[in-house]
């Protein structure tokens, strides 16, 4: 009698698990024992079942040990439960069992598919790259309606990671739903406030570590998770420039999930491909936010601003990447001269100083600057606090609701006009029926009127925005007003009020400085407002 030393082999994807109670792993096993003892001529001398892989490759650990146990000489013979539980991938799942095997000198039994290559007839030759082929589009079809399933989650907002993102925990009665996580959460909030303190991405990294601060990969691993990623080089993963940076631009911590960012070919090519950003799945509000969208967005502006600090400072000056030559519009750099024992700090045209021959050096004391912003600033919120009170007075005036009204008829006449276009565009059809107009004529008539329609579409939409733009920021309690008026009185500078008020500041030849403040477009609209009621007042 000829032995056939075995290698029991059993695979089970989690598409499978929860499908089939006789496709779980100890079935496989029972069921190749019990097969094996009614056969004296095998004999087991090895086995191994890769539980949550899937078929659709072979990159499996146990697949792997089989290969190298034949490749050895240890087992010449494969037993399983059958072909899908080999694989299913009928190209490779044919080569192995077809050719490979049987070069090799292996005997191949599928246990329930009574297939075995000791004893194949006509039948079962035929038989086994059909169920194969089965196998692989059983595969194809799951991997689809998988991927359909996700992605309707995606777009409605469910989060479908396995780990919940720094900041974040998952909802213990849903799981697709992120909650706040108050201890990482506030981690995130130091790192926004400490970028618009003036501090560096590399020098918020630092401080995190010093303080014993854990990144967010050994944070995940501190709380049990089995958490692994590329970026790790060193055995505990600490925080660097990189990590601050990628929070400090994830919109995540503003409530909106964006997911579907990377995919894969297909259900058999598993190399990762980045999606354009167009065909991200983007959901507003799918969370409560972490930080503030003024927060958010003045961090973003600060990223791309010159701010180094100087050697041994903890953050930057209160105008670091603010300050700008108001003839070239280049930046200007902060230098420093001695006399004697004082320190004299001053700003220079960037441009200037690398070239001689181009712009002039705009020269100015870093002292008397930040003295002129400081008394600007008080200067402007005074102005936004009275202009608010103008404004009150204005929307009182008849002239204000007047001028309301015509901003809504002249909406309306464009509104009048994009139905009429339309009607004209709809009409088309019933004169092409009718015969009044031709195939060809039907087609221009219809591609000129319907590139009109869009047209004033377009412009009624612009003018909608507008009218509610300037009704917004006109109103008294506007958000940009508040924003200002809360800030009071200020007795001196910090990188922190500066960043909050301040667009940038231009400097002239001879000293003269003008301050571009934030939300200048919004204070110019309602100057222009509170003027122009007065003067029809009067």
């Amino acid at each position: 009698m000829e032995f056939f030393y075995c290698y029991g082999y059993g695979r089970l994807s989690r598409e499978d698990g929860g499908k089939l109670e006789s496709d779980s792993i100890k079935n496989q096993r029972d069921l190749i024992h019990d097969y094996v003892a009614k056969h004296p001529e095998l004999k087991l001398v090895m086995e191994g079942y890769d539980d949550g892989y899937t078929g659709t490759n072979f990159d499996r650990p146990h697949f792997q040990e089989m290969m190298a146990a034949i490749e050895a000489g240890k087992v010449n013979c494969v037993i399983v439960k059958d072909l899908s539980r080999f694989g299913r991938n009928h190209i490779d799942g044919g080569r192995y069992i077809a050719k490979l095997f049987p070069s090799l000198g292996v005997r191949f039994i599928a246990i329930n598919d009574s297939y075995d290559t000791a004893h194949l007839d006509s039948a079962s030759s035929f038989i086994m790259p059909v169920k194969n082929l089965f196998n692989d589009s059983f595969c194809r079809d799951t991997s689809e309606k998988i991927r359909s399933h996700l992605d309707v989650k995606r777009r409605n907002g469910d989060f479908i990671g396995s780990f919940a993102p720094f900041g974040y925990a998952k909802d213990a009665d849903d799981k697709n739903r992120l909650v706040i996580d108050p201890d990482a959460a506030q981690v995130v909030r130091e790192i926004f406030a400490r970028r618009i303190a003036g501090q560096s991405c590399k020098a918020i990294a630092d401080e995190l570590n010093s303080m014993g601060v854990l990144s967010p990969m050994e944070y995940k691993r501190a709380r049990g998770m089995n958490y692994k990623s590329g970026y790790s080089v060193h055995g505990k993963a600490l925080w660097a420039a990189v990590t601050v940076r990628r929070i400090l631009r994830n919109e995540l911590y503003l409530g909106v999930l964006e997911q579907g960012k990377r995919t894969t070919p297909n259900y058999k090519v598993k190399t990762v491909v980045e999606r354009p950003p167009e065909d991200w799945m983007r959901v507003e509000n799918s969370h409560e936010a972490i930080v503030s969208r003024e927060d958010f967005e003045l961090a973003a502006r600060l990223m791309d601003r010159d701010t180094r600090m100087a050697p041994g400072a903890r953050a930057v000056y209160p105008l670091a990447g603010l300050v700008c030559c108001g003839d070239c519009m280049g930046p200007m750099a902060r230098k420093t001269s001695t006399y004697g024992k004082k320190a004299y700090a001053y700003y220079i045209c960037a441009a200037h100083r690398e070239n001689k021959s181009v712009c002039s050096p705009h020269s100015v004391s870093e002292t008397k600057l930040e003295a002129a912003v400081l008394e600007g600033i008080n200067l402007h919120i005074q102005t936004v606090v009275e202009l608010s009170r103008a404004l009150e007075a204005a929307n009182r005036r008849p002239m204000r609701q007047v001028k309301a009204g015509q901003m809504e008829s002249r909406l309306n006449i464009l509104r009048g006009e994009l139905a009429k276009k339309q009607a004209t565009r709809d009409s088309l059809y019933r004169r092409y029926a009718a015969g009044e107009i031709t195939r060809e004529d039907f087609y221009e008539f219809k591609r000129i009127f319907t590139q009109d329609c869009e047209d004033v579409e377009r412009a009624v939409e612009a003018h909608q925005r507008q009218m509610d733009e300037l009704l917004a920021n006109t109103a008294p309690d506007s958000p940009w007003i508040e924003h200002f008026r809360r800030f009071g009185h200020l007795d001196g500078l910090t990188r922190d009020n500066v960043v909050r008020l301040v667009d940038r500041v231009l400097v002239y030849e001879g000293g003269r400085a003008e301050i571009v403040f934030r939300y200048q477009e919004q204070f110019e609209q309602a100057m222009a407002v509170v003027q122009a009621s007065f003067r029809e007042a009067v």
